[in-house]
C-alpha cells in the first residue's frame, strides 16, 4: 500500500549518530502529488532552517495481521503559512519531495554496524583504502596510517563503496584520536565522519547492505 492523505507519518528530523539518538515528529498526510507531499506541521513545529534538508519518513501497514513499518528518503522543500484544508479551515504544512522507493524500516539502519573486511562496504581516502571500525548512513568510524591531515570541524571528501558501486561522498570530521598504544601512535589514527550530502538512493542502498550484513553476522552466531 502507498502512502495517500489521512495516514499518520512518523519523520525523521535528525540523527545524532554517535549517541545512538533519532528525533522524530509525528503529523498527518493531507495531500500527495506525484513525489511531492503535503504533511501537516508538527508540534513542535519543523523550523524553517530544515529547508533542502534530507529527512525520512516512515509509516505503519498491516501485513499478515502484524503491523509492518516502511519508510522513504524525502526533502523539505516548502513550508505554507496558510493550507487550505477546506474552505473555512487553513492551517499550517511543510512540503516534501519523495527521494526514493519505500523499504522496510528498521531503526538499526540509523545505528552504528561494526563491519568484517569482506562485507562489500569500503571507505577511501586520497586513492587509499583505509579501515572501517563502524559506519551507519550517518556516519562512519576509522583508522588510517595519517594518510591524510584531518581536522576537527573540517570537510572532507571520501569515495563510498558499496558492492560494486563508488561513491564521492562530502564529510564533516566529528573527531579524531590517537591510539593508547605508544607503538603504533606514530602511525595509526582514528577518525570519525559524518555524512552531508548522500542523497537518498545511496542512503536506501547503504541501510539495505547494513542490515544484510547484520543478518549474515547473526546467521554465523547461531551457526556457532
Amino acid at each position: 500500500m502507498e502512502i495517500k492523505p489521512g495516514m499518520t507519518v512518523n519523520i525523521i528530523i535528525n540523527i545524532d549518530y554517535r549517541k545512538e539518538i533519532v528525533e522524530t515528529k509525528n503529523s498527518i498526510i493531507h495531500e500527495v502529488m506525484g513525489n511531492k507531499i503535503v504533511i501537516a506541521q508538527t508540534d513542535p513545529p519543523i523550523s524553517r532552517t530544515k529547508t533542502n534538508k534530507e529527512v525520512y519518513a516512515t509509516y505503519l501497514e498491516k501485513e499478515g495481521g502484524k503491523p509492518v513499518r516502511y519508510g522513504f528518503p524525502a526533502k523539505i522543500i516548502e513550508f505554507i503559512k496558510d493550507y487550505e484544508l477546506s474552505s473555512q479551515e487553513k492551517t499550517q504544512a511543510v512540503v516534501l519531495f519523495r527521494e526514493g522507493l519505500r523499504e522496510p524500516y528498521n531503526l538499526r539502519m540509523f545505528y552504528r554496524l561494526e563491519p568484517p573486511s569482506n562485507c562489500g562496504i569500503n571507505i577511501f581516502v586520497n586513492g587509499i583504502k583505509v579501515s572501517i571500525l563502524d559506519i551507519s548512513i550517518g556516519g562512519a568510524s576509522f583508522s588510517h596510517n595519517k594518510i591524510y591531515p584531518f581536522k576537527v570541524n573540517e570537510e572532507a571528501k571520501i569515495i563510498l563503496v558499496i558492492g560494486e558501486r563508488a561513491s564521492q561522498i562530502e564529510s564533516k570530521i566529528i573527531r579524531v584520536w590517537e591510539p593508547e598504544n605508544e607503538k603504533v601512535k606514530k602511525s595509526l589514527e582514528f577518525v570519525s565522519i559524518q555524512f552531508l550530502d548522500m542523497n537518498g538512493h545511496i542512503k536506501n542502498e547503504l541501510g539495505r547492505k547494513i542490515r544484510d550484513v547484520e543478518r549474515d553476522l547473526r546467521y554465523k552466531e547461531i551457526d556457532l
